[in-house]
């Protein structure tokens, strides 16, 4: 399968996507097209965001249903590096750290929104239901994952702790965007597996969680395919999750947003 994008315009278009794991595909549709993010937000792009919140931390972009103790400052004790968010150095990394209160309102902040889960999947699988956004073979050279900081397969659990959790976890971490160009999805969106773990808009039997995407840099490659999701606390904050924001292009299309998948 041609790894060559079928555009370049990051838009998502409507129609019927093969999603889901190998064992339970199903034919899901996409109601309107949008466009994604080509990267995920940076720290730079988040900065900005920063900038612009009341004193207490909040904004005027918050979710209605935003709980009161919420504040949109990235949890710093959590990362590697203190200074993160203030360096330049880390500019064009992935703004993690970040609850999905947070990611919400960010993408208010920029006119977008969140994609659902559905739309995500699609846009990483493309139309012929690939198995990673390049197509169906796995690749460790084109995904920041345990693989490729380990260098060779990490096929068990076994082998991961014994390989990764060791000295490649102290090694490790996210990366900058679009440092792995063929990283790329039939849309022209990059880096949508590996590196972190991408909000979503979607939540299931669980309000207070919401299903993240794509897998992180701690993942094995068997992990961070275009189908991998996990289902994380809305107030978290974690340094292999971050996010990309969507916007809709065609407000005159009919049709009920998907918001699970």
């Amino acid at each position: 399968m041609s790894g060559t994008p079928v555009t370049d315009d990051c838009v998502l278009p409507a129609g019927a996507f093969l999603v889901g794991p190998a064992e339970r595909l199903l034919i899901r549709r996409v109601q309107r097209p949008v466009r994604f993010d080509r990267h995920a937000v940076t720290v730079a792009r988040y900065r900005d965001f920063l900038n612009a919140l009341d004193t207490d931390g909040t904004s005027r972009w918050d979710h209605p249903d935003q709980p009161a103790d919420i504040t949109h400052r990235p949890m710093t004790d959590r990362l590697a590096h203190a200074d993160y968010y203030e360096n330049p150095r880390y500019d064009a990394h992935p703004a993690v750290c970040v609850t999905w209160w947070s990611a919400y309102a960010f993408a208010a902040f920029e006119g977008k929104r969140l994609p659902t889960a559905l739309e995500w999947e699609a846009a990483a699988r493309g139309t012929d239901g690939r198995l990673f956004p390049w197509g169906d073979t796995a690749d460790s050279t084109r995904v920041n994952c345990a693989d490729s900081w380990v260098g060779r397969p990490v096929v068990t659990y076994q082998a991961w702790y014994r390989d990764f959790a060791g000295d490649a976890v102290r090694r490790a971490g996210v990366t900058p965007v679009g440092e792995r160009p063929d990283n790329r999805s039939p849309f022209g969106i990059l880096d949508m597996v590996g590196n972190c773990w991408e909000w979503t808009s979607t939540t299931l039997s669980d309000p207070r969680a919401a299903v993240i995407c794509g897998g992180s840099y701690d993942n094995p490659m068997r992990a961070v395919q275009a189908s991998s999701k996990g289902v994380y606390r809305k107030h978290g904050g974690s340094n292999a999750v971050g996010f990309r924001c969507v916007q809709d292009i065609d407000s005159d299309t009919s049709g009920t947003e998907e918001t699970t998948a």
